[in-house]
């Protein structure tokens, strides 16, 4: 798979450094990128940079504050531009920004930014992002479709393009989003101008089904390291569902290794640095690992290219464990030590290993009850007292929801759709006898989605957080310590 490293400006950075460096440096910076790109691809950069920072704005809005940066680029780093003139553009852009009837990306946070002037306005106003949405898989129109759009207006159709991939790819490098759309737009070029344009568009999209992929996968990645507080233990559940024989000191070097590489490099907006941690990856796993030796298909992704390894290990299903002895609850001790986080790993390592079919997803809201349960306690004045309490209820709660989320994710596996539909509905209508027709009805929507979202690997982690409430309580009061 080859991957097009492109240099990328984003305001952001440039504004962050100008804080100690002074407004020339803004400039210089900007400047230096747009001579390095050209016009094009300064504002596609631009593009895909505001799409992913905010990806609830319209192209309209993303348009026009980008519209706004070319022509100040145009403008400002002509040669014997104005000194002044990149500054007082600037300026004028925050101000736009500022105004209520403002065509740019709008922001919650843009009110407390405008309470600030100058430089500081302009930090603050860079450094708003919105926090990233799960949008639905970009759907292509027809080859015919494709082709009209394409024809009657090239530039705009890709640019809509761009920003529609980038807001539904909002937290990896920007740089996969443009190397995604370059190819993209070559396909598109070269498919709508060939005499056998349907041969040609499927012979591209299969070359470009490995990088496909891998935007992808790297996107699922990096907005569970932005959402997911336990990625790392959720990494070392994963590796243990595919691999039930690994130790925790086997698994763990290696789920560190990848949630280090995804905190460091999803928000650079060059892939470089995500590319070179998922190179080094096959070394920690493959070489530096006695994994592979535990299992075959695991062995066989560690002969692939690097890039490759890692869509291949996650392409893996989880396997059943062999029969396991009951799990050991932590001491109190442990858990209130400074490096408690590996005790509550490998306690959760436990727990995955024991229930292969439950996914990170919906694992998740047991790792999250259960570090605050920790926290709480271990601040307490008498954490001992409060974690003999607290431990006994939250396993009984653990056993309940791991019990609930099975029986619906099981029966959603091994059924038909509709037949799991029609099943639901008659456990409802025998659980709630007095409940009215409209909401069995929603309870039979809101249990069809959470399954069909969030029992799989790849669930979108902000939905199926919102979506779990559909479990049901894990407790018989108003204080549960799960939900």
């Amino acid at each position: 798979m080859k991957i097009v490293q492109i240099i990328l400006f984003t305001a952001a950075v440039t504004f962050v450094h100008s804080r100690s460096r002074g407004k020339d440096y803004e400039k210089e910076k900007i400047c230096q990128q747009y001579s390095m790109l050209g016009r094009e691809k300064f504002k596609a950069s631009g593009i895909v940079i505001y799409s992913q920072k905010f990806s609830t704005s319209t192209f309209e809005q993303v348009n026009a504050v980008l519209d706004a940066m070319v022509n100040l680029a145009d403008k400002c780093c002509a040669e014997g531009a104005d000194p002044n003139c990149y500054d007082d553009g600037a300026t004028a852009m925050s101000e736009v920004s500022c105004m209520e009837d403002s065509p740019f990306p709008k922001h919650p946070g843009i009110t407390k930014c405008c309470e600030e002037q100058s430089l500081e306005r302009k930090l603050c106003l860079a450094n708003l992002r919105v926090l990233s949405e799960e949008f639905p898989s970009l759907e292509e129109p027809t080859d015919d479709e494709v082709c009209k759009q394409f024809t009657a207006d090239p530039k705009g159709y890709m640019e809509r393009y761009l920003y529609e991939l980038a807001r539904r790819h909002g937290s990896v490098p920007a740089g996969l989003v443009l190397n995604a759309t370059d190819n993209y737009s070559r396909m598109v070029a070269s498919c709508c101008s060939s005499s056998q344009s349907k041969v040609c568009f499927l012979k591209e999209r299969l070359q470009q089904k490995d990088s496909k992929l891998f935007l992808r996968l790297a996107s699922h990645l990096c907005h569970s390291q932005v959402h997911f507080k336990s990625l790392s233990t959720g990494l070392v559940v994963r590796f243990v569902q595919m691999i039930p024989s690994a130790s925790f000191e086997e698994v763990l070097p290696v789920a560190d290794y990848l949630q280090q590489g995804l905190a460091k490099c999803c928000f650079n907006p060059n892939p470089e640095c995500l590319i070179k941690e998922f190179i080094g990856l096959k070394t920690v796993l493959c070489t530096n690992s006695t994994l592979p030796a535990k299992y075959d298909k695991l062995e066989k992704c560690c002969t692939k290219p690097c890039l490759d390894v890692l869509p291949c290990v996650d392409s893996l299903d989880a396997q059943p464990p062999t029969q396991l002895a009951e799990i050991q609850e932590p001491d109190n001790e442990d858990l209130c030590k400074d490096a408690s986080s590996v005790t509550i790993k490998k306690y959760f390592f436990e727990i995955g290993k024991r229930h292969h079919y439950l996914p990170i997803p919906i694992l998740a809201t047991i790792f999250g009850g259960f570090n605050k349960m920790v926290n709480s306690c271990c601040s307490a004045e008498d954490s001992n007292t409060c974690l003999n309490a607290k431990k006994p209820l939250m396993k009984k709660e653990i056993g309940t929801f791991i019990s609930k989320a099975n029986e619906i994710c099981e029966n959603y596996r091994k059924l038909d759709f509709t037949v799991y539909k029609e099943r639901t509905l008659t456990h409802f209508q025998e659980k709630l006898p007095g409940a009215t027709k409209d909401e069995i009805n929603k309870k039979v929507e809101h249990q069809t989605e959470f399954a069909s979202t969030c029992c799989f690997p790849k669930g979108p982690p902000l939905r199926c957080q919102k979506l779990v409430n559909t479990i049901g309580h894990t407790c018989e009061g108003d204080t549960c310590l799960l939900i």
